[in-house]
Parts: structure tokens; C-alpha cells; sequence
């Protein structure tokens, strides 16, 4: 399978893991020379409030990918991802994470799509509607699950 686009779903609480996520991406889409598009999805009020954050006015707000890029684990990324040498962009949509981030993986044609999360106790795995399993049973291309503590 030839790589042309990744597709990296950064979510809010990625902080925890942009090493592991930033590293597995790096390891992958670098050989591949592939393009690397990191998207966030914003709920209304987190958008909202990223809006105010960065100093733009509410009224006439920017695109989602601009506050996206503003986000300190997008931003982390994205040097890390230009010191590679690695081609990118960054995305953002203001909705649903779950189908925002599948929307995405086929407005931009992913051929692979990367998603964090977290180790999950077997009660906490018995809980369907984690973002990453729907990604991960409902994306168009392979999924890359990066968790928490990954490289280890």
C-alpha cells in the first residue's frame, strides 16, 4: 500500500502522548514521504472559547484550523513534524469528534489515519462510544491506535 496521506486525529487531551503519537507518525509517513494532516475537532463551546483564547473576535471568528493550530499539542506536532522535514498541514471542523474526524479522513483521501487514547480498564472497554473505536471501526483505511505510554 502506497502512503501519500496520513490523517492524525489530535484530540484535547493528547498532550499526554504527542511524543508517542509525533514519533509513530514520524516512523511511518517519513519513509512513506507522505503528507501529514493534523486535525482537531472542536465542540461549539471549545471552539468558542479557543476563539477568545487566541485573541480573535467573536464575532468574526477564523476557520477552525487556525485555533487549531494554536493548540499547544497541534503545535508540538507540527515543529516536530518540520524538523523531520515531513510535509503538513493542520485541519479543524466544530462538531461531533466521532464524525468529524471520519469526515475528514475522506475529504482529505487518508490512506491512514492515526488516533491516541488511553489504556482502559476491562469495565471501562465494555463502554461503547470511545471516539478511537468508532475511528477505529468505521474509518475507510487502517487505523493506527497510539496509546498512552506507547513507547515504553
Amino acid at each position: 500500500m502506497e502512503l501519500e496521506t496520513v490523517l492524525v486525529a489530535v484530540g484535547p487531551t493528547e498532550e499526554n502522548r504527542v511524543e508517542e503519537l509525533t514519533e509513530s507518525v514520524c516512523a511511518v509517513a517519513g519513509p512513506a514521504e507522505a503528507r501529514v494532516v493534523l486535525f482537531h475537532s472542536f465542540t461549539e463551546s471549545a471552539f468558542d472559547e479557543g476563539v477568545r483564547e487566541t485573541g480573535h473576535d467573536p464575532e468574526d471568528p477564523p476557520e477552525p484550523a487556525v485555533v487549531a493550530s494554536r493548540l499547544a499539542s497541534v503545535d508540538a506536532m507540527a515543529s516536530t513534524l518540520s524538523e523531520a522535514d515531513i510535509e503538513h498541514d493542520v485541519r479543524g471542523a466544530i462538531g461531533s469528534p466521532k464524525a468529524t474526524i471520519l469526515d475528514a479522513v475522506e475529504a482529505v483521501d487518508a490512506d491512514m489515519v492515526f488516533v491516541g487514547g488511553r489504556s482502559r480498564s476491562p469495565v471501562g472497554k465494555a463502554i461503547v462510544g470511545s471516539t478511537s473505536q468508532k475511528v477505529l471501526m468505521n474509518a475507510t483505511c487502517p487505523v493506527v491506535f497510539v496509546r498512552d505510554g506507547a513507547n515504553e
